[in-house]
């Protein structure tokens, strides 16, 4: 869930013969035939959409009058640029409930993005002693949120990730999944959380798309001892 604009791509522009050949343009499409994979992230201060714009199964970009938008209800707008392997835009925002416009000529399609409940969470003030385990809270939303925890720090040998089906608001580090070289002093630990949905809708007019991700991410250091 966390990267699946990545894994349409891969499927979406991989190449047919080794030919190189320039993605084709909207214009080329009509409206019902585009199919758009939106994923909105936001860390409750700033939020940032990807989308990947997709014509008979491969990627395109946008040409002629075609142009794709952010817009806060009541708020910002912001139009979408090309990044990486599609478009992108970032607000600086709070909100969790956004409007991805895509507009050909006067017709407007409008799409909705919905980000998971916004959390924070509560780590050991004072420094953790890793020789016990080390409690993380944050506040745990109703309904079916996908919830991944992630943990790196300079002196880990590995990451630790954990996913969990449902929000479960808990989680501790256990000291037996700490891969740490002997005689290691202090060290922080940088935790991650993400939880996931795919709650947004597509507008009606456009091609066969699937649901768009949200995701709602913080992060806190936690200060480590033996």
């Amino acid at each position: 869930m966390r990267a699946p604009l990545l894994a349409v791509l891969l499927l979406a522009s991989a190449p047919a013969c080794s030919e190189p050949s320039e993605p084709r343009g909207s214009s080329m499409f009509t409206p019902d035939e585009l199919s758009l994979f939106a994923e909105l992230r936001t860390n409750g201060g700033t939020a940032q959409v990807l989308v990947t714009l997709l014509g008979d199964g491969t990627s395109i970009t946008l040409d002629n009058t075609d142009h794709l938008s952010l817009i806060e209800p009541g708020g910002p707008e912001q139009a979408l640029v090309a990044g990486g392997f599609g478009y992108v835009a970032q607000l600086e925002t709070s909100a969790t409930e956004f409007d991805l416009v895509f507009l050909r000529g006067t017709e407007l399609f409008v799409s909705k993005l919905v980000a998971p409940p916004p959390f924070s969470i509560v780590v050991p003030s004072a420094p953790a002693s890793r020789a016990s385990p080390i409690p993380i809270n944050w506040d745990a939303a109703d309904g079916a949120f996908e919830t991944w925890v992630d943990v790196t720090a300079p002196c880990l040998s590995w990451p630790i990730t954990r996913y969990f089906a449902e929000d479960p608001g808990v989680y501790a580090i256990q000291p037996a999944d700490l891969a740490i070289e002997p005689g290691t002093a202090g060290c922080d630990f940088r935790v991650w959380i993400t939880r996931s949905a795919s709650s947004g809708t597509i507008a009606p007019g456009l091609g066969e798309s699937p649901a768009p991700g949200g995701l709602q991410m913080r992060s806190v250091s936690i200060s480590t001892s033996p």
